[in-house]
């Protein structure tokens, strides 16, 4: 009876094994349009057997778990192309703000209100007692600074959105590193010997993945769950502990970033979507509001020198046509027209009621190179430019992110998602087997009926 005893137990466990694996299949086929599912496959192994004489005990399988099917590093590089990706959207969105700023086609732009400028003192030195013509000069002059003042507004506008993003984004990190951890956790807390926590596996990549869009994130695997930390190695999920960032009010009005110890680490974050924010933020809009400003100041202090050359038509010597404040930082946003009245503009040369000759020098603070080496014109060309350029690159380069990352996600997928057709056949196979191990145990059945029989119809 010990030899059908052993029998029927390899029979049961194989039953048993393969109902197992016929669940995981099952499971897999019903989320085969599940977003974020990774198929799980049956681990079996062997069961070890002891002969005694011509007994033999043991044997048999024993279904050890279920396995989700990943690749780590495909993982790794999906989460690092992702973070680079929301980085570049962030900085992109960003620009193409800006840009608006730099494109109009209402004539209100800096480079249009210069050559009305331009030609508001050309039709002065044409007629250069006519009222009229002189309230034209400085009016156009006024729409100059406006021009100015506007597109400086709209710099600091787009600046104080991304340090909006700042905040949103460190929130969300603080909520999906809680979730992780909390994950983290239930993952090592498991003592089912059939489920390798795929599910919760499952739920946690896909966290990670919301993590990396929003800041660059090093991933590594450990006995307590997955350790988390930013690319310059602040800590963010331990196991099931996670550390929160903070953000404080910055000695120039934006928001910082601190560790969990109250650490500035706002220099140190890159990629995501608070990567970029801050890179655009810290960055690249002070660059643009530097050459604006300097550009503002240096117009400004050139075409002021140029009226300190003439006269108005009081025959006084020319004072300031533009005001700009005292620290250049400002000068884009406060440069402003400091006269109102149309015979205070330095008309003339000599002094004389009727002379043009000072308005050539007016006009020459427009043609001629400022300290930066460039005209006015051209300066803001340039800077136009690099609005352009800067913001055609962050485009360009989430394209061939996203190409890349959509190659990487499709590789992916070639592991861990479900083929229907793969899983038909491993229902057909595991059903087989199943049927063969109940085969064995009615075979057993039967035998042991036969045997406990035997005897019992009178042979004595």
């Amino acid at each position: 009876m010990g030899g059908l005893n052993t029998s029927l137990l390899v029979g049961i466990q194989a039953l048993e094994a393969t109902q197992g694996a016929l669940d995981a299949t099952s499971n897999n086929i019903a989320n085969a349009n599940t977003s974020g599912y990774t198929r799980e496959v049956a681990q079996f192994s062997e069961n070890a057997q002891t002969v005694s004489g011509s007994d033999v005990s043991g044997g048999g399988v024993t279904l050890d778990g279920l396995q989700s099917v990943r690749n780590e590093l495909l993982n790794l590089q999906i989460q690092q192309q992702t973070s680079l990706q929301s980085s570049a959207d962030a900085q992109s969105s960003t620009l193409q703000q800006i840009q608006s700023y730099f494109t109009t086609t209402s004539g209100a732009d800096i480079a249009s209100t210069l050559s009305a400028f331009s030609t508001s003192l050309t039709q002065l030195s044409a007629d250069p007692t006519n009222s009229s013509v002189q309230q034209g000069v400085i009016s156009a002059g006024q729409d100059l600074a406006n021009s100015f003042n506007s597109t400086a507004s709209g710099l600091t506008s787009a600046q104080s959105n991304a340090d909006g993003q700042v905040t949103q984004a460190v929130s969300q990190i603080n909520s999906l590193t809680a979730q992780i951890a909390q994950l983290n956790g239930q993952l090592s807390q498991s003592t089912t010997t059939a489920n390798d926590g795929g599910t919760i596996e499952d739920q946690r990549d896909e966290l990670v993945q919301q993590l990396s869009a929003l800041t660059g994130v090093s991933v590594t695997q450990t006995d307590d769950g997955e350790t988390i930390t930013t690319g310059n190695g602040t800590p963010l999920v331990m196991g099931g502990q996670s550390f929160a960032l903070h953000t404080t009010t910055g000695s120039d009005g934006m928001q910082q970033v601190l560790d969990s110890n109250g650490n500035n680490i706002t220099t140190s974050i890159l990629g995501g979507t608070l990567g970029g924010a801050i890179e655009v933020r810290d960055q690249t809009i002070p660059n643009m509001l530097t050459q604006l400003n300097t550009l503002a100041s240096q117009f400004a202090t050139s075409f002021n020198s140029a009226q300190a050359q003439g006269f108005d038509s009081s025959g006084n010597v020319g004072q300031n046509f533009f005001t700009v404040p005292a620290s250049s930082a400002d000068a884009a946003s406060g440069i402003s027209v400091a006269i109102t009245d149309t015979t205070a503009i330095a008309i003339s040369s000599d002094g004389t009621v009727g002379s043009n000759g000072n308005i050539a020098n007016l006009s020459a603070a427009l043609t001629n190179a400022l300290p930066s080496g460039q005209t006015p014109a051209a300066a803001y060309s340039s800077l136009v430019f690099e609005v352009g350029n800067t913001a055609s690159n962050a485009s360009a380069q989430s394209t061939a992110i996203g190409l890349n990352l959509k190659q990487l996600t499709n590789q992916q997928g070639s592991v861990s998602t479900v083929d229907t057709n793969e899983e038909a056949t491993n229902l057909l196979r595991f059903q087989t087997a199943y049927e063969a191990a109940a085969r064995i145990i009615s075979t057993i059945q039967q035998l042991s009926t036969v045997t406990l029989n035997m005897g019992t119809s009178g042979g004595y």
